[in-house]
């Protein structure tokens, strides 16, 4: 992950789009190709875009944007966003699912709602220092010191219920 955005300073703006399933190998490829083409001909204002986008764990889209020559305006972001729905559209998979949980098992991600969540924490197959994606980074040194948060690190831990250990 670190070399692919190793030419982006740590500020750089991140945007995390994660589906709400694993894609296939065809897939992958496909956005791949799709996102590469989108961030070479990013602009905002007519204005070239110093972008990149990789596909990881085969689920998760980020969008790195260096500001430092230019920088984004809403409509840019816009721009952004279509591209994410129209590829959701075009793979039948949800980018905007901010309410799911991706969790980290090796090299792979499983994909939990709240409910299946808990029920995993209860059965004991996943506890409070399991390893989750943490949507909520928003630039590139939070992505890659961060981009991984044990669960009672995340953001939904408050409204969830963890085992008590026994001593």
């Amino acid at each position: 992950m670190t070399h692919t955005f190793s030419q982006f300073p740590p500020h750089a703006k991140i945007w995390v789009y994660a589906a709400d399933r694993a894609l296939s190998s065809e897939a992958v490829l496909a956005i791949q190709s799709q996102v590469n083409a989108f961030t070479q001909s990013w602009t905002a204002h007519e204005m070239p875009m110093k972008a990149l986008g990789q596909v990881l764990y085969n689920q998760i889209v980020v969008i790195a944007l260096d500001e430092t020559q230019h920088s984004i305006s809403g409509c840019g972001i816009d721009k952004s966003v279509k591209l994410m729905k129209d590829l959701g559209e075009q793979w039948q998979v949800n980018f905007f699912d901010r309410m799911m949980v991706l969790v980290k098992e090796g090299d792979e991600l499983q994909t939990f709602t709240k409910q299946s969540l808990q029920m995993a924490i209860e059965a004991g197959n996943i506890d409070k220092n399991t390893l989750v994606w943490n949507p909520v980074v928003s630039n590139l040194d939070d992505f890659l010191n961060k981009g991984f948060v044990k669960l009672s690190h995340f953001w939904m831990a408050p409204q969830l219920k963890f085992l008590v250990q026994a001593k």
